[in-house]
């Protein structure tokens, strides 16, 4: 998000440009958001299909009898756990506060862009809060699995050191995201916000 060329634009003193300019700025942020929007549905879509498709191969595997339900329960435990967790971000999604639709649409689009933002801080907050319910079922499955022959003591730990290093990079990029992209992008537009009711 081009945020210095959008502030310079804000604190210009051609900030009062003329119906033709501000239709183009107004038509350049509508293309802006548009673009996120599509972003986070395609963002929210590649989980989803990815869960469909295991969703479908553990079904697959339980009715045909090549895994034992009594034996390899944690594998539906984790799939219960990952489509809980999208089913929270889904709701996050519908609960957050949308822009009341009055006002100018510069005020407008910025409230948008703040709600957007509000959204992918919850969806941080939600990944913190089902890091450790996921941690429990992923070591179960992975157990599970060599006790009934299914993966050696060499995989499982092969296993836990690949789930150990992807854990480790995904703490590692949503906190850098959360705070070198979002809370700056969150004062940013609230300090806009504020300066354009005043």
């Amino acid at each position: 998000m081009e945020f210095d060329r959008l502030e310079r634009a804000w604190r210009s003193e051609a900030n009062t440009p003329d119906a033709r300019a501000q239709a183009y700025l107004m038509e350049q942020m509508m293309q802006m958001l548009k673009a996120r929007r599509r972003g986070e549905t395609l963002l929210f879509a590649i989980p989803v299909a990815a869960m469909t498709l295991f969703t479908a191969i553990a079904a697959r595997s339980f009715l045909t009898g090549r895994s034992d339900l009594a034996h390899e329960w944690g594998a539906l435990a984790m799939l219960g756990l990952c489509w809980a967790v999208l089913a929270a971000v889904f709701f996050a999604a519908l609960l957050v506060r949308r822009p009341r639709g009055d006002g100018s649409p510069m005020r407008q689009t910025l409230e948008a862009m703040l709600a957007a933002n509000q959204r992918a801080r919850i969806n941080y907050r939600i990944f913190w809060m089902s890091l450790p319910v996921f941690i429990l079922p992923t070591l179960i499955g992975l157990f599970q699995l060599n006790e009934v022959g299914k993966a050696t003591d060499r995989n499982v730990w092969q296993m836990l050191l690949l789930f150990g290093v992807a854990l480790a990079a995904s703490l590692g990029w949503n906190a850098l995201r959360f705070f070198k992209v979002l809370k700056p992008e969150q004062r940013r537009l609230e300090g806009l916000l504020k300066e354009y009711r005043e």
